[in-house]
This record gives structure tokens, C-alpha cells and sequence, in this order.
């Protein structure tokens, strides 16, 4: 029974941390939108 435990556990940690990956990805700035003020040439 403990076997079945750790394995949910480390499912669900493993989850976790995927979700956590996937939404810094997702809200990370993007390229195209980051504007460097000392540089204008990056601004688009």
C-alpha cells in the first residue's frame, strides 16, 4: 500500500511541476515585446 502512496505522490509532484514549466513558459515576455529603452534600435 505505501508503494501505491509514493507513486501518487511523485505523480502528483511530477505533475506539478510540468503545470509550473508550462505556465512560466506561457507568461515568460516575448521577444518581440521586450523593448530595451538604452537600445532603440530593439524596439520594434
Amino acid at each position: 500500500m505505501s508503494r501505491r502512496i509514493r507513486f501518487a505522490v511523485s505523480l502528483v509532484l511530477v505533475s506539478f511541476a510540468l503545470s509550473t514549466a508550462a505556465c512560466a513558459d506561457a507568461t515568460a515576455p516575448r521577444a518581440e515585446t521586450v523593448c530595451d529603452t538604452s537600445n532603440p534600435a530593439t524596439c520594434k
